[in-house]
């Protein structure tokens, strides 16, 4: 998957959730979700694997998918937010490990248990394809139905929300606070 994908998708999933949690009478915790950073986190694994594996590690892995797919990589961001949740009542940190869980289900990372389960299966990760990958994502945007309509339906989320945003004259307040007021978008 893709950038709108993750991005359209995770922010969809997250404004369910909320409005789950709303209805629940808990808008005290709804009102800790900074959606800069859900979709900061719905992106973060594939900010550090892209240039890591694919470039850094260009010769030796030529893989996009390294540690930051790895559930151990999930597991320490839950786990530095929970404890910068209970230290300082913090909950930046969770709601990055909150869109990088989405990002690993939208990759369907539970395929790959090499990776995913990375190091019980070795050291070492997959070895990619450094040279093709441009044509490999070409195709799959082309051919692949899980990467095209995840795309397409991601980017119609966006735009939605965009759109409600800049209707709505709420673009500031959210770029400056990550907040949206669930009931009008």
């Amino acid at each position: 998957m893709l950038l709108f994908g993750h991005l359209g998708i995770t922010f969809a999933a997250t404004q369910t959730f909320e409005k789950v949690v709303l209805s629940q009478g808990k808008k005290k915790f709804t009102e800790l979700i900074d959606y800069r950073l859900v979709l900061l986190g719905s992106l973060l694994p594939d900010i550090i694997d892209k240039p890591l594996g694919g470039l850094v590690f260009k010769a030796t892995l030529g893989n996009g998918r390294i540690y930051a797919h790895t559930l151990i990589f999930l597991l320490l961001l839950v786990g530095t937010g929970i404890f910068f949740w209970v230290k300082d009542k913090r909950p930046g940190v969770l709601a990055l490990a909150g869109g990088s869980f989405f990002h690993h289900i939208l990759d369907g990372m539970w395929r790959f248990p090499g990776t995913y389960l990375w190091p019980l299966y070795g050291w070492s990760f997959p070895k990619g394809d450094p040279e093709g990958w441009f044509w490999q994502w070409v195709e799959s945007l082309l051919t692949d139905p899980w990467v095209y309509v995840s795309e397409i339906v991601g980017g119609i989320i966006l735009l939605y929300f965009l759109g409600k945003l800049a209707y709505q004259k709420q673009i500031r307040t959210f770029m400056a606070t990550g907040k949206i007021e669930p009931q009008r978008i």
